[in-house]
């Protein structure tokens, strides 16, 4: 049995890919295939897979000498223990190559799109197998998600076609599920602050130390206005628990395409431009992956 297996703290891309992936390798390859998740799901996806009819994936266990296929990352620090020890067999990726090494070879699609289901959607062309109606409204609610409504500078002509077929195959208006999925994306209601921080907290390893960034989408910055001291200081414990040089959470309001970016731990001071700064301002910064990653990994590895 192969595992199909996305990133630690999944986001909907994360989690719908694996089970678009899953599905893939059943219908074009013949293989045993289940998709798994390294935490649980968050309330927009909750909405992806109630629309689409789909339970969520099994909690992920140690995957070592177990077969493992990946979607959505590269970076071993995001991967579930023992994939150092794993059979990688694939990898299904739109972000840079990570730190990932593997004994044997692999089969490999990363491509510079906005989301990795937009990749799932041409390998199901490519393999021409029909796409069933549910995997449909997966991959369609990942892209929506992933490229913020096409609004993401990740967003490529790729993704847009993808939907636009995605949403006529599933038989939905694609404008109406992006807003009603924008909806869930933004509402934070009962979400705790440990939760937030882990909401799509990514861990990167840059000069021999571990630094983590997490996002979370809003609708306007007075949904967290009240949040930001505890949500410092979660940020804070989390760099003197676990050893991070830095711990940051992009706070992005989608509608204006500002982000507020929270920092702590020693290697904060490098990214405030003023010692004072509750923040590090962030104009027209809605995508982690192509605006604000680059820019602190250069930062920081200065």
């Amino acid at each position: 049995m192969i595992q199909v297996v996305g990133h630690s703290n999944p986001d909907s891309d994360s989690i719908c890919s694996a089970l678009a992936a899953a599905e893939w390798l059943k219908v074009s390859r013949g293989e045993e295939a289940v998709a798994v998740s390294q935490g649980e799901i968050t309330g927009e996806t909750a909405f992806i897979l109630n629309e689409a009819g789909v339970e969520a994936p099994v909690l992920c266990e140690n995957v070592e000498d177990q077969k493992v296929w990946l979607v959505d990352f590269t970076d071993l620090g995001q991967g579930p223990e023992g994939l150092d020890k794993a059979d990688i067999m694939g990898v299904i990726d739109h972000h840079r190559l990570g730190d990932l090494t593997t004994v044997n070879p692999l089969e490999m699609w990363i491509w510079p799109v906005g989301c990795s289901s937009t990749i799932l959607f041409n390998l199901f062309r490519m393999e021409n197998v029909k796409i069933e109606r549910s995997v449909a409204v997966l991959m369609l609610g990942a892209i929506i998600s992933d490229t913020v409504a096409f609004r993401s500078p990740t967003c490529t002509d790729k993704d847009r076609e993808a939907a636009q077929q995605l949403a006529e195959e599933a038989g939905i208006s694609l404008y109406d599920f992006a807003d009603r999925l924008l909806r869930a994306k933004t509402n934070l209601d009962g979400l705790t602050i440990e939760s937030l921080v882990d909401r799509d907290l990514k861990q990167y390893a840059i000069n021999g130390a571990n630094v983590v960034v997490g996002q979370v989408e809003i609708a306007s910055f007075e949904q967290v206005e009240d949040k930001i001291e505890a949500l410092d200081a979660e940020l804070q414990a989390r760099c003197e628990q676990k050893g991070f040089k830095l711990a940051s959470l992009m706070l992005t309001d989608i509608t204006t395409s500002t982000t507020r970016l929270l920092v702590k731990g020693e290697w904060a001071e490098k990214l405030k431009s003023d010692s004072d700064d509750r923040w590090v301002q962030m104009e027209d910064t809605l995508s982690r992956k192509k605006q604000a990653w680059p820019w602190m990994q250069k930062v920081l590895a200065a």
